[in-house]
């Protein structure tokens, strides 16, 4: 990486946490982009150089941490892995994002971030190999798993906005409980 690309990188680094820092002052309606520019110390210019409002600034958060998951999940999961593990590391991930979840749940932001979290839905599926991943047509997986992730897209909203949340390894339990309970039923 070039000295232009380490510092365009760094420069978004600061103007999202900006963003976030903003956010946890203010409603993001009220949020402009000179004041992101200024709490990261750098020009309106800079900023309008790498996004175009701040629903791309924060659009590029949502899709790039969509995207981390991805990468580090496929990582996680090369070997294959249980149900259990996958949703343990589902939490791990999640809980180190806790901070800026939140901002975006108390903000109204959270639908947005699960609308841009939904394209890597099927991705996930399609690249992390697990013997637990259900038979069927594309279009039933595709189904099964936007019911399914709706799911734990609700769950982890829930656990996050908690005053004391419970330890990812207990979600991770807590909901393997569940979906074996659901499975007795059936």
């Amino acid at each position: 990486m070039n000295g232009q690309e380490r510092l365009v990188r760094q420069s978004k680094t600061w103007l999202l946490k900006a963003l976030f820092d903003l956010l946890a002052e203010q409603p993001y309606e009220d949020i402009s982009v000179r004041e992101i520019a200024e709490k990261a110390q750098l020009s309106r210019r800079t900023f309008y150089r790498l996004y175009k409002n701040k629903e791309d600034l924060l659009n590029s958060y949502n899709s790039e941490i969509g995207s981390q998951y991805l990468s580090e999940l496929v990582k996680f999961g090369s070997g294959g892995a249980t149900l259990e593990e996958g949703l343990t590391f589902f939490f791990e991930f999640w809980w180190r994002e806790r901070e800026q979840i939140r901002l975006l749940m108390r903000q109204g932001l959270y639908g947005r971030f699960l609308e841009a979290m939904n394209p890597h839905v099927i991705k996930v599926y399609q690249r992390f190999p697990a013997p637990w991943h259900m038979k069927g047509t594309e279009k039933e997986k595709t189904y099964f798993m936007m019911f399914a992730v709706g799911g734990l897209w609700n769950v982890l909203g829930n656990w996050l906005i908690e005053s004391e949340p419970q330890s990812p390894e207990n979600m991770a339990s807590l909901m393997i409980s569940g979906v074996m309970s659901l499975q007795d039923e059936v």
